[in-house]
């Protein structure tokens, strides 16, 4: 059923103008039109790197925080040549499945814990829908926006806590550090301060409306990376809910 819904959206005349346009977008990225690079386009927002990585000469490292299921490093190490990988992520259920795309990757090592200003232990609320996972509860005016269930709580656990600085080599160059914490960016930036300063671009994502308790503000996250030392490169068209914008990603570089 599935293939027939996509054979026939694709003939319909949205679907040829929509299949044109991706094709359009990813021969101006100098990539071959194909459905796997373009899942992998979207999977990594590629559209918004900056041209330094897209035809990087040399392989870059990677830090993927909230690595989850490991979509993103999975299509970046497809679309880009990386150097190394540090990936971070808590929820124990995620692990197993980003380990074994890790293992196809050349000097990758996973930190199975959260990120934060501390180091220590601390409580994940787990979801059903695992991207949606924070160290933070839930806003119960986020459930409109989402398909039913996605913030449903289904268990709580404590986890290791590690700050960036603590795990990655001082002075390690790092092209792009993608940031995926569910409203928690405030202090895992503030526990990377020292990798910061060697980091080239930072895709981090934005919320317009507050989805956890004590979440961080779009206005304070663009002030922090301000103070930082990066500027606003791109953002991405926004997801949507009934009442307006809830959320972009966002692609930061350093101020030359």
């Amino acid at each position: 059923m599935k293939s027939i819904h996509g054979f026939l959206r694709a003939i319909t005349p949205f679907g040829l103008i929509e299949r044109r346009r991706r094709q359009f977008q990813l021969s101006r990225l100098g990539l071959s039109p194909t459905p796997p690079i373009a899942e992998a386009v979207a999977a990594c927002r590629y559209d918004l790197w900056p041209v330094e990585l897209r035809n990087a000469t040399k392989p870059w490292t990677l830090v993927d925080v909230g690595a989850n299921r490991g979509d993103f490093t999975s299509a970046a190490a497809r679309l880009a040549k990386l150097e190394r990988v540090f990936a971070f992520e808590p929820q124990p259920q995620c692990c197993e499945e980003l380990q074994h795309i890790l293992d196809r990757i050349p000097n990758s090592v996973l930190h199975r814990a959260a990120v934060g200003a501390t180091s220590g232990e601390i409580e994940l609320i787990c979801t059903a829908n695992s991207k949606m996972a924070s160290v933070l509860a839930p806003e119960s005016q986020m459930l409109a926006g989402y398909a039913e269930g996605d913030f449903e709580v289904v268990n709580r656990v404590k986890v290791p806590l590690l700050r960036i600085d603590d795990v990655i080599p001082p002075g390690t160059k790092v092209g792009l550090m993608k940031i995926d914490v569910q409203g928690y960016e405030l202090p895992a930036l503030e526990g990377a301060k020292i990798t910061l300063r060697s980091t080239f671009a930072i895709l981090i994502e934005v919320n317009y409306v507050a989805h956890y308790q004590g979440s961080t503000t779009f206005d304070a996250l663009h002030e922090a990376l301000r103070g930082y030392g990066f500027r606003t490169f791109g953002i991405s068209a926004p997801y949507c809910g009934p009442n307006g914008p809830l959320w972009a990603d966002a692609l930061f570089v350093r101020c030359a």
